[in-house]
């Protein structure tokens, strides 16, 4: 009886220390879901703020087409010259602008648009979106993107966010070398095969990365730019590891390079054993 009674008082103490290693373990899981969440909808204001950012640079070019259409009008009305031919291609000229800045809205729309489930997409085309979105940066920056596209490089995952992985990247090199002021400013974009998995490489001659830096590179709110947020690199991490897929940087001589596992379209999903 007594020895039955010690096993019943060692089971009580056991249990009541597993219900509060339980109710301890719900309490993290429940903060860690509120910081994650917190994380996703700061990284979507910051991406928010580049896409605004973006669009400005996209739509200077017909907003200073329209500025000029506008000031003819009133030197045509000083000097007669407004007739219904004047009207016609003023109206014209107008829509054409008017129309290239309305589908610049919807191209960000689309470009910023959450997919809900993953889908087989071309890593050409995904690739391409995202240089399209932020050519005018580029240029505007004067840098010089090298890719090749070579056929239909069929990837399985989700397009969107991967486009907005990839945009994080060149922005992180348009940084790099602006915060630098380095001239001969260059990223060459590559795609491989690896096993069942696609490397999409982004090298850069933008200095490198400090080597004390490169661990903490993929970590929440980490950044080496004065108003960075931090996230762009974290959430670029967690988008291809919710691919199945993963992210590695490395130094070359003269700047860097992300290396971006995506599964392939027809191959099993095994998430690559890489170290950073």
């Amino acid at each position: 009886m007594k020895k039955a009674k010690v096993w019943e008082e060692r089971y009580q103490i056991l249990t009541a220390k597993y219900e509060a290693l339980e109710k301890q373990y719900e309490k993290e899981f429940e903060k860690n879901q509120q910081k994650e969440h917190m994380l996703i909808q700061q990284s979507r204001l910051a991406a928010m703020g580049e896409m605004i950012a973006n669009i400005g640079h996209q739509w200077r070019q017909p907003l200073n087409h329209l500025s000029l259409l506008i000031q003819d009008v009133s030197e045509a009305l000083e000097f007669g010259e407004i007739t219904n031919h004047y009207i016609d291609l003023f109206t014209t000229e107008s829509m054409v602008q008017i129309k290239q800045m309305s589908r610049t809205i919807n191209d960000f729309q689309k470009f910023y648009m959450p997919n809900k489930e993953k889908n087989v997409f071309s890593l050409g085309e995904s690739i391409g979106n995202a240089l399209s979105i932020f050519s005018l940066s580029l240029k505007t920056y004067d840098i010089h993107v090298l890719f090749e596209y070579r056929g239909e490089q069929m990837a399985y995952g989700y397009q969107n966010e991967f486009s907005q992985v990839v945009l994080n990247i060149l922005t992180n090199a348009r940084d790099a070398f602006v915060h630098r002021g380095l001239k001969n400013r260059k990223v060459s974009i590559t795609i491989s095969q690896t096993e069942s998995f696609f490397a999409v490489e982004f090298t850069d001659n933008a200095g490198g990365i400090e080597a004390n830096l490169v661990p903490k590179l993929f970590k929440p709110y980490f950044t080496t730019r004065p108003h960075g947020t931090g996230l762009g690199l974290y959430m670029s991490k967690m988008i291809l590891e919710k691919m199945d897929g993963s992210i590695k940087v490395e130094n070359t001589d003269d700047g860097a390079r992300f290396i971006l596992f995506i599964p392939s379209a027809a191959s099993g999903i095994i998430t690559p054993s890489i170290s950073v």
